[in-house]
């Protein structure tokens, strides 16, 4: 299949977008950032993965995904929103990509709630997602998308700070997504323990409606490995261990129905936008 044909359209709206939002509602519904912290080895994830090419697979209501060079995690998810939250400047470079400069001692302490200093860990992990690549092709559309989100990162002395540069293909998918903004509760978001719980808190902020879905679908949505009984069982204990946490969130599982759903929005916590942005285009999450 053939790349999609783009072109760069340069203006200051999708610099306001990357300002005001933190990342596009496909990516929360299609699994691209697998449901784990980190890979085991011994993991069927990372064995399929092996097994396929070093290539990741994940179907779902609103897409067929492939992530290719490393399996990417909320751990990258949770980086690349503190990154976004965090930044002290944003800004266009010439061919589209966008530059977001940061302090690395900032991200470290917003990502894990206290003094770090191991920027060689927050490096190696940009390297992780500097190095995969993703295909989305999006359902009830033509639309195809391949792009990896990272381009480069390093210090730059000019603006005296740590900054990557997301690519010109990236942006081009952010730009022509619907686009979501949960700043004000990623410090909350970040306490909670479970992957899984955090990816299935951000599949639903990716709605700007009450939504509901049956746990097996919702899991799958996620990227996590329905596959195995043992590990589908883990899950549902891990969420049914934790129903007051999602309640917390609007998020209700009924047991005896097996669905999961939100029930309350978020009074303007959660926003979103549409395409190129003008202020009037942030929407509440009561849409």
């Amino acid at each position: 299949m053939a790349k999609k044909k783009y072109q760069l359209k340069l203006d200051f709206d999708v610099v306001h977008k990357f300002e005001k939002t933190l990342t596009t509602a496909n990516e929360l519904r299609t699994g691209i950032f697998a449901p784990i912290d980190k890979i085991s080895a011994n993991s069927k994830t990372y064995k399929d993965f092996i097994e396929n090419g070093r290539k990741r697979t994940i179907e779902t209501s609103w897409g067929k995904t492939i992530v290719k060079g490393n399996i990417l995690t909320q751990t990258h998810r949770d980086l690349l929103d503190c990154i976004i939250a965090g930044a002290k400047e944003i800004k266009e470079l010439e061919g589209g990509a966008i530059a977001v400069y940061f302090s690395t001692t900032d991200i470290l302490k917003s990502y894990s709630g206290k003094v770090n200093t191991n920027t060689r860990w927050l490096k190696d992990k940009l390297d992780e997602v500097q190095n995969s690549s993703i295909e989305f092709k999006q359902n009830n559309t033509k639309d195809y998308y391949s792009f990896s989100i990272i381009d480069s990162h390093a210090f730059s002395t000019k603006h005296n700070s740590f900054g990557l540069v997301l690519t010109p293909a990236y942006r081009k998918f952010f730009e022509e997504q619907l686009t979501v903004n949960y700043k004000k509760e990623l410090p909350k978001l970040l306490k909670v323990k479970s992957a899984l719980l955090r990816a299935i808190i951000r599949f639903f902020w990716s709605h700007s409606v009450s939504s509901n879905m049956d746990i097996a679908n919702l899991l799958k949505t996620v990227g996590f490995p329905v596959e195995s009984v043992r590990m589908r069982q883990k899950a549902v204990k891990d969420i049914k261990d934790n129903i007051e946490l999602l309640s917390e969130y609007g998020i209700v599982f009924e047991p005896k129905s097996n669905l999961i759903y939100r029930k309350s929005s978020f009074e303007n916590t959660i926003t979103f936008a549409k395409g190129n942005i003008t202020t009037s285009d942030l929407l509440s999450d009561k849409e």
